[in-house]
């Protein structure tokens, strides 16, 4: 089982990351730790291994960062209660963290995320609309891994 302080090592972590692209965000190690325990859609990640990977933290954070300025708050059954507003909060951090992850060169990250986004895209559960904003966001991953491959290769 993960600990607060392990949690808390990984926001910090995150939160410089995110602090080094120019973005700043006030959300807590605390704040992180209920969102953890949220029903999270993916039933085959492990919260330590959330824990263990920074860019999984960053998106963690910019969707509670983008939740919370909507006026909701982390609770258990947030994503049942407020599924739009989740995806909105999802999209954006998914955007956040596939710049972070080219930001500092994290092309196995960014070559997984392609396959999720790519599963994130034909949920037949999507709207129209939304499922081109995946689709857009699958395009800028591939751009992101392309331009980081170029430079590395």
């Amino acid at each position: 089982m993960v600990s607060i302080e392990e949690v808390r090592v990984a926001v910090e972590k995150a939160k410089e990351m995110l602090s080094d692209s120019g973005i700043n965000v006030e959300v807590t190690a605390d704040q992180v730790w209920d969102w953890l325990e949220t029903d999270l859609p993916t039933p085959d990640l492990e919260i330590g291994d959330v824990v263990l990977d920074p860019l999984v933290i960053v998106h963690g954070i910019i969707e509670i960062d983008e939740l919370l300025k909507v006026g909701l708050s982390i609770t258990k059954n947030l994503r049942l209660e407020h599924p739009e507003n989740v995806e909105d909060a999802h999209l954006k951090a998914a955007k956040v963290e596939l710049m972070v992850a080219r930001a500092v060169g994290a092309t196995e990250h960014l070559e997984e995320r392609i396959k999720d986004i790519e599963q994130w895209s034909i949920d037949k559960t999507l709207t129209d609309r939304r499922r081109a904003e995946y689709e857009q966001l699958l395009a800028e991953a591939k751009r992101h891994l392309e331009r980081l491959t170029f430079r590395c290769g």
